[in-house]
């Protein structure tokens, strides 16, 4: 089969790679859309500098299911599915207690695992949710993580709730879901970006206001009076964006960093008084779980969640799709449809 490798030299290349098997829990899924994210560039980063092996990219991922296993009966051949890429052993602490993101003994895909750059994939049946007619591969596919890890930020770990005012910063793929996730539950968002485009986009996508980091006290004051915000979730994880977040929580505040940030170690002083007075919090949120993607799926299906997909291109466009995601020349996401060659 067709797939798009990371390579230490040469970068993405287009290679010839054996169709996978899937085992006796495992589904082989011909890929319909993969979503690019920019996690991917941080490995294929990785990757260049030697600190990880090559490997098959794609983490969202959406399908139809070519093959089952001899054990497999929670999908039939013909299905549409979409696949999450956390691929969790089943028996750690982490997995009994429903945190499978946490799960440090299985394996992911696109990560460690050949992923959605590709014809075909394997994924064990428990991580497969069969998809509503109503939803298009190219837009199910962004919803293994856009979604699913914007559901995982706002509500399983920010706790939204109606009326709420929640600050999204960075309008990129990810953050353009918090915002539609965080209006599902009817709160007020507030989008910040550098990029005016961005800033567009999310007004587009249901934030009542937008604007850059310098205008955030203004913007904040308009929709909350001197309260604060009640959840700031950090989709960039610089020392500003940090900062800014922290600076601006409101009492009983959550600020939730989902982004680790890139190629820096800078932090921010926290003190004591500055979570104990006004009963404030400061969380991480790591990726997402089953039970997160199937209700971003079911926002999907409600006409709640819409990844704002505003690229299309072949699988061995990749290369050029990349270049133009680190450059920043197009905000939402991008998809790869691997097709006909």
């Amino acid at each position: 089969m067709r797939a798009i490798r990371f390579e230490r030299e040469g970068g993405p290349r287009t290679v010839q790679v054996p169709d996978p098997a899937p085992g006796p829990d495992e589904v082989l899924v011909r890929v319909l859309a993969s979503g690019v994210c920019r996690t991917d560039l941080h490995i294929l980063d990785a990757i260049a500098a030697g600190r990880r092996p090559p490997i098959v990219p794609g983490h969202e991922i959406a399908g139809r299911v070519a093959k089952i296993g001899s054990d497999v009966y929670t999908v039939a051949v013909g299905d549409a599915v979409g696949v999450h890429f956390e691929q969790p052993c089943g028996a750690c602490r982490h997995c009994r207690r429903k945190r499978t993101n946490l799960c440090r003994s299985g394996h992911t895909l696109g990560f460690d695992a050949p992923g959605g750059y590709a014809e075909y994939v394997t994924a064990k049946q428990s991580t497969l949710l069969v998809l509503p007619p109503s939803l298009e591969p190219v837009l199910a596919a962004p919803l293994a993580c856009s979604g699913a890890t914007a559901y995982h930020a706002i509500m399983t770990v920010g706790r939204a709730e109606e009326g709420d005012v929640v600050v999204v910063l960075g309008a990129g793929g990810v953050g353009l879901s918090a915002v539609q996730v965080a209006r599902a539950q009817q709160a007020r968002v507030l989008a910040i970006d550098v990029r005016e485009a961005a800033r567009t986009a999310a007004r587009g996508a249901g934030a009542e206001a937008s604007c850059a980091p310098e205008e955030t006290d203004a913007a904040l004051r308009a929709l909350a009076g001197d309260n604060g915000a009640d959840l700031v979730v950090d989709f960039v994880g610089s020392a500003r964006t940090l900062a800014l977040g922290k600076s601006i929580l409101g009492d009983g505040g959550r600020l939730v960093a989902v982004a680790e940030g890139e190629g820096t170690d800078e932090g921010i002083p926290v003190t004591g008084a500055d979570l104990v007075v006004g009963g404030k919090a400061l969380l991480g949120s790591y990726s997402s779980t089953m039970a997160d993607f199937a209700r971003a799926i079911g926002l999907a299906e409600a006409g709640l969640l819409r990844p704002v997909v505003t690229r299309r291109a072949r699988l061995a466009e990749a290369s050029d799709v990349l270049r133009d995601l680190r450059a920043g020349t197009f905000v939402g996401r991008a998809v790869l449809e691997p097709g006909p060659p």
